[in-house]
């Protein structure tokens, strides 16, 4: 008889693994696989953090986080994403995967029905369905963009939400603000809710970014402070809702996180009183590495935004197949199975410094000959 719970079946985070396990043994590795900036967390947040420290703020917090952290992130909402909220109606959560989960046990029922786009970031589909919901996948292939048509086809009478992640990890696909006023139509039809996961608003090159929760008032709309701010490792996200959702969050909250950390959300009002410039330098490394990838034969679609590019791997390769011939040249990609039901495509990262990248490109350009 097995100990581990059943629902760890619908987990498998090897391809991860791999990537870890590969920055270990290569010698000289370029990491083109990891999903975090190159920038160094700002010093005015970290002196923030380590006053929080020598102060002794370093016992628990309300669960939803610090009246002054949440009054701050919603006026941010409100002026620069148009979303109407109050500190009321915001809750500050330890990451947003740990968000992600809190969301779906506030709003799951066993059998729900999540709607997920095709590629996606693994958390969304597996914790649905690890709590019992049924996840319904719609391909955004070829351009990784939402197919109006085959979403409104999805749809049944136990959907419960649409999941939408625009910047996209994986793709770089940013929706449009036709697109998402179009999906906010469709689910007040059907009232259906809508996820928004808009932690790369600011990795926006092309298109100004729109957050759905400014004209559907029934959105979740998650966001934090890892990738504008480079701290990933300081763990901290937040969420909008409406208030009933909020409410059992933190009631979630209550018993199965107790609060976020009091040191980070000390730093992160400091975060939001100094924003960071970082588009510009985003943008020249995806302006850099798009020509790049055509010149080798690769169709890149999406890399709109973010810090990724997913590709379909040349010569009808499958995904692992390709990462493996990379790791030949010290190049590290994630297999794009990980971020989809598809097996052909990987995912390259450029959130690595400029030098890394281009190193990267030049072991991506020797595996590419090696096929021929």
């Amino acid at each position: 008889m097995s100990f581990v719970a059943q629902r760890l079946n619908y987990f498998d985070s090897s391809d991860f693994r791999a990537a870890i396990q590969k920055q270990l043994l290569l010698p000289d590795p370029i990491d083109l696989s990891i999903g975090v900036p190159e920038e160094l967390t700002a010093e005015h947040i970290k002196q923030a953090g380590i006053r929080a420290i020598l102060e002794n703020k370093t016992v628990y917090t309300p669960a939803d986080g610090l009246p002054e952290l949440r009054e701050a992130i919603a006026e941010k909402l409100r002026t620069e994403n148009n979303i109407p909220c109050s500190a009321s109606t915001v809750t500050v959560v330890p990451g947003l995967t740990t968000g992600q989960m809190l969301v779906y046990l506030a709003i799951l029922d066993p059998g729900d029905e999540v709607i997920v786009f095709d590629p996606y970031y693994p958390p969304y589909p597996h914790l649905a369905s690890m709590i019992g919901g049924h996840v319904v996948y719609v391909s955004t292939l070829p351009t990784f963009h939402p197919d109006l048509e085959a979403l409104e086809m999805s749809i049944t009478s136990r959907t419960k939400v649409i999941v939408i992640n625009s910047p996209n990890n994986p793709s770089g696909a940013v929706y449009p603000e036709h697109t998402l006023r179009h999906i906010a139509t469709i689910a007040e039809q059907h009232n259906i809710l809508v996820i928004s996961d808009e932690i790369y608003e600011h990795f926006v090159y092309d298109t100004p970014h729109f957050s759905i929760g400014s004209i559907y008032p029934n959105t979740i709309t998650m966001n934090g402070f890892s990738k504008e701010y480079a701290m990933t490792g300081w763990r901290l996200g937040y969420i909008t809702a409406p208030p009933e959702i909020i409410n059992a969050i933190d009631e979630l909250q209550q018993y199965g996180v107790m609060s976020s950390s009091s040191i980070a959300q000390y730093a992160a009002v400091a975060a939001l009183k100094r924003r960071p410039k970082i588009v510009d330098k985003y943008r020249q490394k995806r302006d850099y590495l798009v020509p790049k990838l055509e010149e080798m034969g690769f169709r890149v679609k999406g890399a709109e935004g973010a810090y990724y590019a997913f590709v379909k791997a040349p010569h009808d390769l499958i995904d692992t197949e390709f990462v493996d011939r990379a790791t030949e040249h010290n190049l590290i990609l994630v297999p794009g199975r990980a971020f989809s039901r598809l097996h052909g495509f990987v995912r390259i990262s450029y959130g690595a410094d400029l030098p890394t990248l281009e190193r990267g490109v030049t072991a991506l350009q020797q595996t590419v000959a090696d096929l021929l």
